[in-house]
């Protein structure tokens, strides 16, 4: 059905299917639920930290409540930063007056909070003027390009496009080599002009608008930056956090701000050219700088601690174990996108569970909801909380979904979760029928004659129970509405019902789709997930990597890893429930080397990569000699070996 034919959702009964269907000609269109939620929750930004966000988490508890859930809303103390003051210029060399000058404040006390301004949030303040260099995507090859080329770094400012890694490894490479400052942007070619219309008249990206978004260390330390590795204090309470200098080491050390693609253009014009050498060992000439153009950032952006709230809602179960699903509700302004459809979904699946609750049904387990503040600042609801519960949750928790910008469309787009959980999706994608008429699964399948979950690596609230607690994930949702609003202004109600979600099929479907498997889940237990299907998938990841470094070392450890966790998908396959464990067995309680937070030695987010994920972390660290690679493959061997000799004992 195309999405401008104004479809109608009707939920038929309590408990019962949803019927996804044309409205009869005769009858007034109906407003779809989710319209209702969306709209309501952009009525202001939700910035966290400030009085907007407050407001927006009583709306949620205040749904949720009806749903029939019982409903906290969790106060929380944490460091945040707001840009007080923002400031940048575009300058002709030695001039004093601005060729292109923007300058904006915000003030996270005033009622009502209005937009945030772009920037970057967890700048180092300061202001800093220099000569501009392309520094392609900002990554460490971009760099190293430029040395190469002769031209010197210090005191520059790094022009780094958007792409290829998480922006604070951007702003912290161009610190390690020597840039003063760094401005992040979108090439239209991406997100822009080059791809359609741009907003208003289409869904792309103008190019007076940017990406907003954090520059902290999610890949190192999630979370609170001023309580790494333990839980922040509710208000009020006493609480630990590091001194001015730890802080100081551990957050971005130069300035960084977004900008749009209309000034960079202004800093990319006539960049003096440089001589580089291309693959083919030709020397070609190429724009790069320093210059001749300068470019002024000068940001206040005081780090101070400020109060967040997450919402947490709870449908007691026969059982105390429970399922957690979570999503997050703040946005650097509106975010009906990011994340207002994740919201929705959860709520509108909240709805819908909470009426079978009433009609008499009672879940086997515990259903809990989490609707996590500050995940734009670096994870930060999310990794507090559960911080604080992890005893709880490592002890009770069966698995946890995340809903994070669920629906950019009306097609299944894939999903991502920790090996062992593709069993528990599939049956649940072949109840669900999609928009075109046909199961879920079956859209996966044209796309992906071979479906699997993708690693999780960080950006989003799965973080902490991935790689800190090692609790079983997943993630799904739709997709096929292309635009530029990530992180905008623009990323507000008109542009889901103009281009990205008209009709809101894709905001019902996604919830029915949660419905399913949330109740899946709730069913299941921890039989859902599948240690022997896990073993499989990470001994094809074990192969790759023994293929990726044949004839070295490490390609003949992880010959011997890939060998060990196909002999032990194979005995967790003949003794059903034996891999329930899997995850907790090849845990390392003391962390992976240079990052104790992420106890996961099987995959970590990459440290130059930041959202994907790099297998076998500990194998990497451990450099290339044989006896090191042996030592650290070691502890994963014996895992393996201990879960195998369990499942073979009667």
């Amino acid at each position: 059905m195309s999405p401008r034919a104004a479809p109608c959702i009707l939920l038929l009964g309590l408990g019962s299917a949803w019927f996804l269907g044309p409205a009869p000609a005769q009858a007034p269109q109906a407003e779809p639920p989710s319209q209702a939620i969306l709209r309501e929750l952009c009525e202001t930004t939700r910035l966290a930290g400030t009085h907007a966000s407050l407001v927006g988490a009583r709306q949620v508890a205040r749904r949720l409540e009806a749903a029939g859930f019982q409903v906290e809303i969790v106060p929380r103390s944490v460091l945040l930063a707001y840009p007080r003051r923002a400031e940048f210029a575009v300058h002709e060399p030695g001039a004093a007056e601005p060729l292109h000058e923007r300058i904006a404040s915000f003030d996270p006390d005033r009622v009502p909070t209005g937009d945030v301004p772009l920037y970057n949030a967890w700048s180092a303040s300061g202001s800093v003027r220099g000569p501009v260099v392309d520094a392609g995507r900002g990554l460490r090859a971009d760099f190293e390009r430029l040395k190469a080329a002769g031209v010197e770094l210090a005191g520059t400012i790094a022009l780094c496009r958007y792409g290829g890694s998480y922006r604070g490894i951007k702003a912290d490479l161009a610190a390690r080599y020597g840039c003063a400052g760094v401005l992040l942007w979108s090439d239209p070619q991406g997100d822009g002009e080059a791809r359609g219309p741009t907003w208003p008249a289409g869904p792309w990206k103008p190019g007076h608008d940017a990406q907003r978004g954090s520059i902290s260390p999610i890949g190192r330390t999630p979370g609170d930056p001023s309580t790494p590795g333990w839980p922040s204090p509710r208000p009020g309470e006493p609480g630990r956090r590091l001194s001015a200098e730890e802080l100081a080491e551990a957050l971005p050390r130069i300035p960084c701000a977004p900008i749009g693609s209309d000034e960079a253009r202004l800093l990319l014009a006539g960049l003096t050219p440089r001589a580089f050498v291309d693959p083919d060992g030709n020397v070609v000439e190429a724009p790069a700088g320093p210059g001749p153009r300068e470019a002024r950032i000068a940001i206040e952006s005081p780090r101070e601690v400020r109060t967040i709230h997450d919402v947490i809602a709870t449908l007691p179960g026969a059982s105390d174990e429970f399922v957690l699903a979570g999503g997050h509700r703040d946005a650097w302004v509106r975010g009906a996108n990011d994340n207002g459809s994740g919201c929705v979904v959860l709520i509108r699946a909240a709805q819908e569970l909470g009426a079978r609750a009433r009609a008499g049904w009672t879940p086997p387990r515990t259903l809990k909801l989490a609707f996590w503040d500050a995940e734009e600042f670096g994870l930060i609801g999310s990794t507090e909380w559960a911080e604080e519960q992890a005893e709880l949750l490592r002890a009770k928790c069966v698995a946890y979904v995340n809903s994070d910008v669920a629906v950019s469309g009306t097609r299944f787009a894939g999903a991502s979760g920790t090996p062992g959980m593709l069993g528990l999706l599939e049956p649940v994608l072949r109840r669900v029928i999609g928009s075109a008429g046909q199961p879920l699964w079956d859209e996966w399948l044209e796309r992906s004659p071979a479906p699997r979950l993708g690693l999780p690596g960080s950006g989003s609230d799965f973080a902490v129970f991935v790689h800190h607690l090692n609790i079983p994930y997943v993630e799904a949702g739709l997709s096929g509405s292309g635009g530029g609003y990530y992180h905008t202004a623009f990323d507000d109600v008109a542009v889901v019902e103009r281009f990205v979600d008209p009709g809101y099929v894709g905001h019902e479907l996604a919830a029915r789709l949660h419905v399913e498997l949330l109740s899946e889940l709730l069913a299941r237990g921890r039989d859902a997930y599948d240690g022997a299907e896990a073993a499989r998938r990470l001994g094809e990841e074990a192969h790759k990597l023994a293929a990726a470094h044949a004839g070295a070392p490490l390609g003949a450890v992880a010959d011997e890893l890939a060998a060990a966790f196909q002999a032990t998908a194979d005995a967790l396959a003949r003794a059903p429930g034996a891999g329930r464990g899997f995850l907790r067995e090849l845990e390392c309680a003391d962390g992976i080397p240079g990052r104790a937070w992420h106890r996961n030695v099987l995959w970590s987010p990459g440290l130059e990569d930041g959202y994907g994920a790099e297998t076998f972390p500990t194998l990497r660290a451990a450099g290339t000699d044989g006896a090191g690679l042996r030592a650290a493959a070691a502890p994963i061997l014996d895992a393996l070996a201990g879960l195998r000799r369990r499942a073979e004992t009667p």
